[in-house]
Formats: C-alpha cells, structure tokens, sequence
C-alpha cells in the first residue's frame, strides 16, 4: 500500500540509572533498538542480537526504529524550460532505514520530508530542459535520471518512478476546449466546403442568391447595383484616357478600335450578376433619347452610329452617355 511518508521511529523512552525489574529486551522482528549511553556513541541492536549491560543503569535513552520497507508517493512540482509552466509530479519509491543509529542521531520522523528537497534538486536539473508540450519524453528522461538513486547513509530506496500528472479538472476542461475546436473546424470545413461548391457551380449568382437569404432584397440589389457602378465607372475612365490619348501616341486606327470595343462594353451587356439592374441595355439605347435633345439626329443615325459607319459610308463619332463627343479621323481615309 502507498503512503505519502512515515515516522521510523516507533517509540522512544528514557531509563533510569537502576533497572528495577527486568532488564532490556531486543526488538523484534522488523524493528531494530538504538540505545543512548550515558557515555560514548549510540550502539544499535536488531533482532537477534543481545544487549550488553542491560542490568545496569549504562543507557538513558531508548529507540525502536522501523526497519521494513514502505511504498511512498511523494508530491514534486517541477519546473519546465519555461519557468511560468510547471510539471505536476508524483515520485513513487520503495525506502526502507539503513542505519538506524542515523536516524535517531539526525532526528528524522518524516521519511518523505528528508527524501523531498535531495529527489526534487535531483530532478528539476532534468525537468528545465524540457518544455510543457514535451511531457512525455520528459517523464522518461526524469525516471531515467533518478533510477540509479539509492539514498544515503540513513535510507535506501529503490524502483524510484516519475509520473508526470494533470490536474482532472484540467484535463476534462482542456478535453472539452479540444473537442469544441474539434468540432468548429469540422463545422467551418463543412460551411467552407459547400460555398465552394456553391461557387463553382452558381458563380457569383450563387453568392448573390446566398446574400439574398439571408439579408433580404435589398442587400442583394446593393450589391449588384455597387458592382454595376465600379463596372461604369471603370469604362468611363478607359473612355477619358482612350481620348485623352487621341492625338498623341496612338494611331487613328487604334483610338478607333478602342472606341468601339468601349463602347460595345458600354451599350452592351453587364459583367455585373445577372447583368445588373438595368431593365434593357440594347445597343443604341443610349442614343435612344438624343433626336430630341440635339435636334439633329434621328434613332436610325444613331444605329448607324452604332455600327460605327453612316450612309456615305464613312465613319462617325462615337457617343457615350455623360461624355463629350469627339470626331475622329478615319484611318483608312
């Protein structure tokens, strides 16, 4: 059976000068007797052994001391390679008194006190080199260390063992914060999962359809209409630099084929989902109200505009809502 310590010495008396009676027995089995003479140096007698001058009055003082061996637990905290973390630990040993006449001469009535500071000096020199992740590897290396200890002139010990513990509430409230994480990345991998295939399959429909779920309408209408106007906005600049650039660096030919490939971008449908919110963006709509507002255009030259060329065949300039009109020269004339 474990115990956390023990007190060797089992009884302690003092003698008169003159036996009156019958003199000193020796101890029993198990037990040895430390007698403390008058004069000179404390004399140990174990089972089996006599007593010399046990008629007189040469002793003053008695001790039965415990010789058997016990099974101790000792309570170690050690520390890490970290010093803010700690390893809990149990020491478990076999110990039994080797001289008695030490351990009434030292005054030892606690076992596992006089084992402690030696075994935990012992192992915390192992113990730092190791971190709190690491705690198997070091429970080994601190059994291994200690293995060969045998005690000291008082005490012996053997089949020492190191068991590094945690705490039960720690262990089931860090069990339960593993599971927890365990189970939301299981749940995120999932959610993930499933947008992925969403996206894939729907495109950017499928997020907006997912936004309008859970949002309402109006979230989804915002985002198709934000996504309309940076779409606007960026062909508007294209426009300006295409212009802006007209009569320097870039043929005819090329400013040309700019407008005509902004344009169709402009009057044509919109990369926004489900192509915006616009109800009709066919070509020519642009143009659509302009033969009132200029006073000089009809919708059918606005078509022909589209197309980019006019009855005589030449090219006209091309139009775009919120711009300035700009005529350019036909490469090919």
């Amino acid at each position: 059976m474990e115990a956390f310590t023990y007190n060797p010495i089992l009884k302690s008396s003092g003698l008169p000068l003159v036996l009156p009676r019958k003199p000193l027995r020796p101890p029993a089995p198990g037990t040895a007797l430390v007698l403390v003479p008058r004069k000179g140096d404390l004399l140990t007698i174990r089972h089996g052994e006599s007593i010399p001058d046990a008629w007189y009055g040469t002793y003053r003082h008695t001790y039965l001391v415990d010789l058997r061996e016990h099974r101790l637990v000792l309570h170690i905290p050690l520390l890490s390679s970290d010093p803010a973390f700690g390893f809990p630990s149990l020491v478990r040993l076999n110990c039994r008194v080797a001289e008695p006449d030490e351990i009434v001469s030292r005054g030892i009535t606690d076992v596992s006190g006089a084992l402690y500071l030696p075994i935990q000096s012992m192992l915390r020199r192992v113990s730092r080199n190791y971190d709190i992740g690491e705690l198997h590897r070091a429970e080994d290396a601190l059994t291994e260390s200690i293995r060969g200890f045998s005690g000291d002139a008082a005490l012996r010990l053997r089949n020492i063992t190191v068991e590094l513990v945690v705490d039960n509430g720690e262990i089931l409230a860090s069990g339960r914060a593993y599971r927890e994480i365990e189970r939301e990345t299981r749940l995120m991998e999932m959610r993930r999962e499933r947008h992925l295939r969403m996206l894939r399959r729907d495109g950017a429909e499928g997020l907006v359809a997912e936004i309008m779920e859970r949002e309402g309408p109006r979230a989804a209408y915002e985002l198709i209409a934000g996504a309309e106007r940076e779409e606007h906005q960026e062909l508007l600049t294209a426009w300006n630099k295409v212009i802006s650039e007209a009569g320097t660096e870039l043929e005819p030919w090329e400013v040309v084929q700019a407008e005509r490939a902004l344009r169709d971008r402009v009057t044509g449908g919109s990369s926004a989902p489900f192509g915006g919110i616009r109800s009709g963006r066919l070509r020519g709509s642009l143009y659509a109200g302009s033969a009132t507002g200029a006073g000089h255009e009809t919708p059918s030259d606005a078509v022909m505009e589209e197309h980019g060329t006019a009855e005589n065949g030449s090219h006209r300039p091309s139009r775009v809502r919120g711009l300035k009109l700009t005529k350019i020269d036909d490469a090919d004339g």
